[in-house]
């Protein structure tokens, strides 16, 4: 069996990068939720900028790690695994900063 391979620290590896994909995930939701309740742009890049930063970065690691230790996937693209989720962490903060942007310039225009 496949998990036989597998040493205790790597089982929990495993298992702690699942569980902070799964809470990545709830904080997507949240902030999704908090668009829908204060539909404005500033909120519309931070919600997709959480999302991408704390539910798609952790999802996309861990399939890559699972995909890699499985052996579905051959070692040779853990590289473009990792380049992935870089992209991905890149996107986020970026929308972060630019709905901080957007914030800034909204109370620099109402003053």
């Amino acid at each position: 069996m496949v998990i036989e391979q597998f040493t205790r620290v790597g089982l929990a590896s495993t298992a702690v990068a699942a569980v902070t994909a799964a809470v990545g995930l709830y904080i997507g939701y949240q902030a999704y939720r908090g668009l829908r309740r204060h539909d404005s742009p500033p909120m519309r890049y931070l919600s997709a900028g959480l999302i991408l930063l704390f539910g798609v970065t952790y999802v996309v690691a861990f399939t890559g790690n699972a995909l890699l230790r499985l052996g579905s996937v051959p070692l040779v693209y853990q590289g473009y695994f990792r380049l992935a989720v870089r992209l991905v962490q890149l996107a986020g903060v970026g929308c972060i900063a630019y709905s901080l942007y957007l914030t800034r310039s909204d109370v620099a225009t109402t003053e």
